[in-house]
């Protein structure tokens, strides 16, 4: 497995872990209430910051156990699964984005709208990340 196949690994792992934890924090404060009514907006950001943190200390340890590895430069295949990689994760963030500006226009209250937002960019990196296996993998 390549270190940039390693590297989608880490990504899609950070952010199930951390969109759990989210998940989890704001039903746990609804406490069987409504979901909208959570002040949900420290935990966007707490869960912002647990992303980064899964994220590059995942990054960092793939990089420690094959330095070299994690220094080389992408090949010209790597660039192409990795441009292939985003446009998929680009297109499904355009769709998604449609739907959240329906919600905007609809008026949907505000926690739906942002939680949609955050879900849409989650959806997008996971569609980019597991792209990049699946291509990687396909040759």
């Amino acid at each position: 497995m390549s270190f940039r196949e390693k590297s989608a690994v880490v990504t899609i792992g950070a952010l199930l872990l951390a969109s759990a934890v989210y998940v989890v924090s704001l039903v746990t404060a609804a406490g069987g209430g409504a979901l909208a009514d959570v002040e949900y907006r420290p935990m966007v950001i707490g869960f912002v910051i647990v992303l980064a943190l899964l994220s590059v200390g995942g990054q960092i340890a793939v990089a420690l156990v094959r330095p070299r590895e994690a220094q080389a430069p992408a090949d010209e295949r790597e660039r192409v699964i990795s441009w292939r990689a985003s446009a998929y994760g680009g297109y499904v963030l355009g769709v998604l984005a449609f739907v959240v500006l329906c919600l905007a226009l609809a008026e949907v209250d505000w926690f739906w709208i942002a939680n949609a937002t955050l879900g849409l960019w989650v959806a997008a990196e996971l569609v980019s990340s597991a792209s990049v296996l699946a291509l990687a993998r396909r040759g």
